[in-house]
C-alpha cells in the first residue's frame, strides 16, 4: 500500500473539494436531502475541475420531488465553504469535465504533472463518499447558508497502481466519450470519488470519471480522464 507523506497530504488537502448537493421545498424548512456528489480539485488560484456528470449546468436542478437545490464546495484542508452558481460553471462533455470559475482566489497547492503516465506507477486518489457531511447550517431568507462542516468521516481515498492506459469510446447515460484517454489505477471506487485527482509522483495525472458496473455504488473497475486530455482542450 502506497501513502503520500504528511508534508504532501496537508499540501493535497488544500486544494480537493467536497461537492454538496442539497434539495429542499421550502426556505426554512428543516428537512432536506442530498449530500456529497462527488470531489474536484484546483488547477489554478481561481479555476476548479470536476467531472461533468456530477454537476453542470443542465443538471444544476434539485432532486425528484424537491423544487429548490444549492450547492457547495467543502475544502478538505483549512476549513472553506464556497456557495455555487450555474453561472460559474463551464462544460466541457466531450472529455467529461466540468471547469468551476470560482468568485474568490484560492491558492493552488496541486502540480499538473508534464510527464506521460505509464503502467505499474504508484498512484492515488482523493476523493468522497457518496453520503451526508456533517454539517452546521442555518436560513438566511431564502438562503441556506453552511456555517461549518466535517468531512474526516467522508473521505474515500485510494491507492495502487495504473493498470492501463489506452483510448475509450464509452455511451452510458450520464458520460459520452469517444476516443479518449483513459487511465486505469488497480483500486476499486464509489460515486462520490468521482471528479477528485488521480496523483502519481505527487502531481495530477487523471481526473476520475467513471466505473463498471455503472449502477451499482461501488465500482470493482474505475477510470480516470488522462490530466492532458483535459488540459489540451482547456487551451
Amino acid at each position: 500500500m502506497f501513502y503520500l507523506n504528511i508534508k504532501a497530504q496537508v499540501h493535497l488537502d488544500n486544494s480537493v473539494f467536497a461537492v454538496v448537493k442539497f434539495s429542499y421545498n421550502e426556505p426554512g424548512e428543516m428537512l432536506v436531502t442530498g449530500g456529497i456528489c462527488g470531489t474536484g480539485f484546483l488547477i489554478n488560484d481561481s479555476t476548479v475541475l470536476l467531472a461533468n456528470h456530477i454537476l453542470n449546468r443542465s443538471n444544476f436542478i434539485p432532486n425528484p420531488g424537491y423544487k429548490f437545490v444549492q450547492f457547495w464546495l467543502l475544502k478538505r484542508g483549512t476549513k472553506l465553504i464556497i456557495p455555487l452558481s450555474a453561472d460559474y460553471l463551464q462544460s466541457m462533455e466531450d472529455i467529461e469535465s466540468t471547469v468551476v470559475r470560482l468568485p474568490e482566489i484560492v491558492k493552488c497547492d496541486l502540480l499538473i504533472s508534464q510527464d506521460k503516465a505509464k503502467p505499474d506507477e504508484v498512484v492515488q486518489s482523493f476523493g468522497h463518499l457518496n453520503s451526508m457531511p456533517v454539517t452546521d447550517a442555518h436560513w438566511e431568507n431564502d438562503t441556506l447558508v453552511i456555517d461549518g462542516y466535517n468531512l474526516e468521516k467522508s473521505k474515500s481515498d485510494a491507492s495502487g497502481r495504473i493498470v492501463e492506459i489506452r483510448n475509450i469510446s464509452i455511451n452510458a447515460t450520464d458520460v459520452k466519450l469517444t476516443d479518449v484517454k483513459v487511465i486505469q489505477p488497480s483500486f476499486k471506487g464509489n460515486r462520490g470519488m468521482s471528479g477528485g485527482p488521480l496523483i502519481s509522483n505527487q502531481k495530477v495525472i487523471g481526473m476520475m470519471s467513471f466505473g463498471f458496473p455503472a449502477d451499482l455504488e461501488i465500482k470493482d473497475t474505475v477510470f480516470a480522464i488522462a490530466i492532458d486530455q483535459i488540459i489540451t482542450r482547456l487551451k
